[in-house]
């Protein structure tokens, strides 16, 4: 395989692109082959190789690319089937297993309870030996990179999305080769290691030394930006500056890849040159700073890339050979996808290559054409580059843009890189005489609060974070336009071809190429929401665990009523609301809806009001000395017989006027109660009112849509209620395995005596139907872009497909 790359790569850094899409392409489409059509591929790439060798340099050509692109998809296809031997395995054998297993990556521990990925030898019942599994150790494990473990574990297969443009579980899963998650009720260390493993063992005591230093010397606020920047642990990363990280554009900085690894060989070429080694010295110094940085921080996918790259470049000056860094990026793509081919679905490794290829082939031109003005424009081209390289993954995966990125960066990555060698310069100073590094740790606390105040300066900048929805468009046209510019636009490699004019046929690519990324620009500036069809209104109840978190669309206005729970380690209103938002395409919230105080319905409430522009906000009454959403937020206190919207008509059926209180038990008797839609189609929001609530209710029957209260529990959902109502479809947001033991198997049989259809977040994940006036569809979500209504309808005519507007 290496000589069809070689042969493809005769055009230069072009065609080590076309190789590097070649390869990366077959990985992806061989996926979802099984082990047959994996030999089938690999035995047609084996006769297509002497055709690659000996034909013509075209014919040639065009045989390597089809070999390689053979080749990667007989990877890719054995990779997965591996993946489903051992799920098929797990999935028989139950949920709880005894193993015996290997720590394969060191575990982060930043967040209390260390994660780590476990390679089994032995299990009972048995397991597939070699299957990787992500556990959460007990809270305070010591377990190293490399430790033999013997642990009790509770295993969950990994699951698809659950929410649109939401997490999706089974493809991280697959990019990691992981058979399943859990979590581990013991692990005692077992028999010592191999005698090999010392490297390892040295490693995870280096990395350990460097995180007590760090965590010794700075303060709280400065350790949770300077852990990940250093070492990669984001665990103890607060789930509010993350989202500003992503918000201003700044989140690389944190993702450990050519930046750090740069920044780390550049120190080490120095010391050798000032050492007086030559240029062979350098470039093994720089590629052993590399591994031993993958060696502290771990094979994380996008520092990999940049590791490799070096390694790569130190072979080709100690073979006294020129290497293009496409080139250059292409060939490590070929070694790291052989070795790892489920990185190729990997977000983290896909935004390494492709911010990099912006920069390598996007940022000389760039310059050149910055003429006079390239003075000024220098510290703009690595980020526009960059951005430009990476614009269609963040479309395609985050459904928005940074637009304040720019601007950002420019200020952001000199203090990161400042901050960068403050804090390795103060963990190894101190490391070698203790309290030494107490003045790189003062510098890197003013670094700290520098970026952190960029990060939240520049996240808090009007729609810094601008949705642009899911059409699949966008990201293919982008993706062509940069493909196209990228083997375009690579100067001529000879001083002869340089003084030669430019062919009509370059410029025309050109041409096309910055057009087609211009067109998909626009298209994010003039993204629309996705909208139900006239006269029709959506609700999709997200799967936010135990909580509620409910989106209505009515025309080309959204709402959301509640937004989640909110934990130290978890934010619904982050994690779930507004990544479904913004896949949608909504940019403008008319109302939200806190029905009440609990955390598992206003927890999220923060950040769905940080993250997007809120006309209104809605809660019950409060006590004056309660702290509730009112006082918050500057919510509009509403109550029984507030008319929030005519058409479709929203109304207030709970609480009574003058009501308030505080409590958990307070806040459920004064939730809101919210009655949308006419007709067959009407929905209750019942919020966690109970049984006496629920008969105080001034609700006409034939209800289409009862979001249950309480998540199910059994002091709410009374059959006199129901018998009232009689719901079409009763819908349960709940999550699993709570420990709260909703729903209550009474209200279940509530329900079913009741002839509504049980519609669960646990067992389904995320709920879209479609209601009108003549009754309630579901709505097909997964497999698609635009949700398509299902052809039954309960108690009316079948709604339209759904569409955009």
């Amino acid at each position: 395989m290496a000589r069809l790359f070689r042969r493809t790569c005769g055009m230069g850094g072009r065609g080590a692109v076309v190789a590097g899409v070649a390869v990366w392409s077959g990985v992806l489409l061989g996926a979802p082959l099984g082990v047959p059509s994996a030999l089938a591929l690999l035995a047609a790439a084996l006769l297509l190789a002497p055709i690659a060798w000996s034909a013509p340099p075209r014919t040639g050509a065009v045989a390597a690319l089809l070999a390689l692109a053979l080749a990667g998809g007989a990877r890719g296809a054995g990779h997965h089937a591996v993946l489903n031997v051992q799920r098929a395995v797990l999935a028989r054998g139950g949920s709880f297993y005894r193993v015996a297993a290997r720590v394969a990556e060191p575990p982060p521990r930043e967040a209390g309870e260390p994660v780590a990925i476990l390679a089994v030898t032995r299990a009972r019942p048995p397991l597939v030996a070699g299957a990787r599994l992500r556990v959460r150790l007990p809270a305070g494990s010591d377990a190293e990179w490399g430790d033999v473990l013997d642990a009790a574990v509770r295993v969950d297969l990994p699951r698809p999305a659950r929410n649109p443009g939401g997490y999706d579980g089974l493809a991280v899963a697959d990019a990691a080769a992981l058979a399943a998650t859990g979590r581990a009720f013991f692990a005692r260390p077992g028999p010592a290691g191999p005698p090999g493993a010392w490297p390892r063992a040295t490693l995870a005591r280096w990395r350990r030394l460097i995180e007590r230093r760090l965590d010794a010397g700075l303060s709280p606020a400065a350790r949770e930006l300077v852990v990940p920047l250093v070492i990669g642990d984001r665990s103890g990363l607060s789930t509010g500056l993350y989202a500003d990280l992503r918000a201003s554009g700044l989140i690389h900085l944190i993702a450990l890849s050519g930046l750090h690894v740069v920044w780390l060989a550049s120190i080490a070429r120095a010391v050798v040159a000032s050492a007086g080694g030559g240029v062979g010295s350098r470039a093994v110094a720089a590629a052993l700073c590399a591994v031993f940085y993958v060696g502290i921080a771990g094979p994380l996918p996008s520092l990999m890339r940049a590791a490799a790259h070096e390694c790569l470049m130190a072979v080709a000056t100690l073979r006294g050979r020129a290497l293009d860094p496409v080139q250059a990026l292409a060939l490590s793509a070929l070694a790291l996808l052989a070795v790892a081919p489920g990185w190729a679905t990997d977000l983290g490794f896909q935004l390494s290559y492709a911010a990099t290829l912006g920069l390598v082939a996007l940022g000389p031109w760039l310059t050149e054409r910055a003429g006079r003005w390239r003075r000024g424009c220098a510290p703009f081209v690595p980020t526009l580059s960059a951005q430009a390289g990476a614009l269609p993954l963040l479309v395609a995966r985050f459904h928005a843009i940074s637009w304040v990125g720019t601007l950002a960066n420019l200020v952001a990555v000199p203090i990161s890189g400042l901050l960068l060698a403050a804090a390795w310069l103060g963990a190894l100073a101190d490391l070698a005489v203790p309290g030494s590094g107490h003045p790189w740790f003062s510098a890197g606390e003013v670094l700290a609060l520098a970026l952190r105040w960029t990060t939240v300066t520049a996240a808090r900048a009007p729609a810094a974070l601008a949705a642009v929805g899911a059409e699949p468009g966008v990201p293919l046209c982008a993706a062509a336009g940069v493909l196209v510019l990228v083997l375009a636009l690579p100067r001529p490699r000879t001083l002869e071809a340089r003084r030669r004019p430019v062919p009509p046929a370059r410029e025309a690519a050109c041409i096309l190429g910055a057009t087609a990324l211009g067109v998909a620009l626009l298209c994010t500036l003039t993204a629309r929401p996705l909208a139900p069809p006239p006269g029709r209104a959506w609700l999709v109840a997200l799967d936010v665990g135990q909580g509620d978190a409910l989106a209505l669309a009515c025309g080309r206005a959204w709402w959301l009523v509640d937004a989640g729970a909110r934990t130290p380690g978890w934010d619904a209103g982050e994690g779930v609301v507004l990544p479904f938002l913004r896949w949608a395409g909504v940019r403008r919230l008319e109302w939200l809806l806190l029905t009440h105080d609990d955390a598992d319905h206003a927890g999220g409430a923060e950040a769905v009001l940080r993250g997007l522009p809120v006309a209104r906000v809605g809660a019950p009454p409060e006590a004056r000395e309660a702290d509730g959403p009112v006082h918050r937020f500057g919510a509009r206190a509403l109550a029984r017989g507030a008319i929030l919207s005519a058409d479709p008509p929203v109304r207030l059926l709970w609480p009574p006027p003058g009501a308030s209180g505080t409590g958990s038990g307070a806040d459920n008797a004064t939730a809101l109660v919210v009655e949308a839609g006419r007709g067959r189609g009407r929905i209750l929001f019942m919020a966690d009112v109970d049984s006496a609530a629920e008969d105080s209710l001034a609700a006409a029957p034939g209800v289409g849509i009862l979001k249950v209260a309480h998540h199910g529990s059994s002091s709410s959902t009374g059959a006199r209620f129901l018998s009232r109502v009689r719901p079409a479809v009763a819908l349960l947001s709940v999550g699993a395995r709570n420990r709260f033991g909703h729903p209550s198997p009474l209200v279940l049989e509530r329900l079913r005596d009741a002839g509504a259809r049980v519609r669960r977040t646990d067992l389904e994940g995320a709920l879209w139907l479609e209601w009108c006036p003549d009754g309630v569809a579901d709505v097909e979500w997964r497999g698609g872009v635009a949700p398509r209504a299902t052809p039954r309808c309960a108690g009316g005519a079948a709604p339209r497909p759904a569409r955009r507007p």
